[in-house]
């Protein structure tokens, strides 16, 4: 478990970074200086992007993360074919994307054209969009395969929020219009992907061949039914998960996703150490389910779901406690989505608490129940998100991912306790569970209002970090979180007596 925390700590550390100067774009920028229906359009490209690319690609990325460690044992780095046929097989993806479009094309116009015309009149920018997107996913796939995930991560949550910072601010100086902003913004990825591939040739770790391997030659038909498998599975998940904001569009126009896409904001936010747990920890239990280790995958798996359950209750307990003063920075319609924030960050809360199970999943003998539990995610999803949506509005959709995450997580901690005999709680998740509502608790009640919202929001987060945090350190709720505090306490004493 050392490699998962200290590569996600620094992975950690980036993504926030990213997600930093992602919130001034988001919460102080887009609001103020765009419209609504041109922030929701940003926010629509890319939701569609994450929803098309697992059928793109057909999932070859996660089989790329299962099957490595085979070609890695087996074949010397520049007979590895298997990235070869992933980047070929999901170009021929993005081809079936663009020739689908062509003939549903009367069907988007319909749907989109009385409440999101923007939408339509920008509808070609996808293409560029989703082929970056698509093709960075494939190699991001590969770098975490090559446990290069520093890289990969840093460069999507850091570098794409960087340059979007930087095209709108051209927008703001009128140095450039909407639709070159546009077209900018659609191209984002791509130039991460370019930056992406000169890292990874420069640390000599691309190779591409044609020459099919003894390795592909007999496990093409086991990665076919993988991938097949776990196509459909994520799919229906990150249709799940962002289906809400193209229904939105759909009935209340784009400047309601721009409202949606606040809130969606700060509850990713808290998925932020999933992220960065998620990359690692992938290629960890592959290597442990090959070695038949199965008390490598225990550890990991009841290791990540504290770290992650404290990471999300410190998060979303100390936006929660500003989100009043946090709205105030934005123009109010924007506050419609208020009590969306909540429902949607107990939802990431439920899913970061019961670990990786995703990951031990999909990289397991029993991958296809991720077919079978994200099947039963997506048809809860959408005909939640419908009908909640349509009679409540906005707030729906945060009762709609309310309701599928805890079902979704439910039925996968029912199966893995079932299947494997494991099963990520302890003692240390009621003290983390105790030590996030007493906090947040005696904030909430005991700081008063000074007046300021900038003020408020520092001195209650400092009442919080600090309540937070030793409680989490003084009733021992992980020892990770406590060797990596004090070890960093240790290396600052050292080097301050060493001056």
């Amino acid at each position: 478990m050392g490699v998962v925390k200290h590569q996600s700590i620094k992975s950690s550390i980036l993504i926030y970074l990213g997600f930093a100067i992602g919130g001034i774009n988001t919460v102080l920028l887009f609001p103020h200086f765009f419209t609504g229906n041109e922030f929701g359009l940003t926010r629509i490209f890319f939701d569609l992007g994450l929803i098309l690319v697992p059928f793109c690609t057909f999932s070859t990325g996660n089989m790329m993360n299962r099957f490595y460690p085979y070609y890695s044992t087996h074949l010397p780095e520049k007979k590895n074919d298997l990235l070869t046929w992933v980047v070929l097989i999901s170009f021929f993806g993005f081809l079936l994307f663009v020739l689908g479009t062509f003939l549903f094309k009367g069907l988007i116009v319909r749907k989109y054209a009385t409440n999101s015309p923007l939408f339509i009149d920008y509808f070609y920018l996808l293409y560029p969009g989703v082929f970056g997107l698509v093709m960075y996913t494939v190699f991001e796939s590969y770098s975490w395969s090559r446990h290069e995930t520093v890289l990969s991560n840093s460069l999507k949550e850091l570098g794409v929020r960087v340059f979007t910072t930087f095209l709108i601010v051209l927008y703001i100086f009128k140095l450039i219009s909407f639709p070159v902003f546009m077209w900018f913004f659609s191209l984002s990825y791509f130039i991460a992907l370019l930056v992406l591939l000169a890292c990874l040739r420069r640390k000599n770790l691309l190779h591409l061949t044609f020459r099919i391997s003894a390795v592909t030659r007999r496990l093409y038909k086991r990665m076919g039914v993988y991938s097949g498998t776990v196509m459909s599975a994520t799919l229906f998940f990150v249709v799940a998960q962002n289906i809400d904001s193209l229904i939105i569009s759909s009935f209340k126009g784009l400047n309601q996703a721009a409202y949606l896409s606040i809130a969606t904001y700060m509850a990713t936010l808290i998925q932020v150490p999933q992220r960065s747990i998620a990359s690692i920890a992938t290629p960890v239990m592959a290597q442990a389910w090959k070695d038949k280790n199965l008390d490598k995958i225990d550890e990991i798996y009841k290791k990540s779901a504290i770290l992650q359950l404290v990471a999300a209750l410190f998060i979303f307990l100390f936006i929660w406690l500003n989100i009043d003063d946090i709205y105030k920075m934005m123009p109010p319609e924007y506050a419609a989505a208020k009590y969306v924030v909540f429902y949607l960050g107990v939802a990431r809360v439920i899913d970061m608490g019961t670990g990786a199970n995703q990951q031990l999943l999909s990289t397991s003998k029993l991958w296809y129940f991720e077919l079978i539990s994200s099947t039963l995610l997506v048809a809860m999803s959408i005909p939640l998100n419908y009908f909640l949506i349509k009679e409540h509005g906005i707030t729906g959709s945060g009762y709609a991912l309310l309701i599928s995450m805890f079902t979704f997580n439910t039925i996968r901690y029912i199966f893995i306790w079932h299947r494997f005999g494991l099963q990520p709680f302890s003692l240390n998740t009621l003290k983390a569970l105790g030590i996030g509502a007493v906090t947040y608790l005696a904030c909430y009640y005991m700081l008063p209002d000074l007046g300021n919202l900038y003020i408020n929001i520092f001195i209650s987060g400092v009442c919080f970090t600090l309540l937070f945090i030793t409680g989490i350190l003084l009733l021992r709720v992980s020892d990770d979180i406590n060797s990596t505090f004090f070890s960093i306490i240790h290396k600052i004493t050292k080097r301050t007596l060493h001056k």
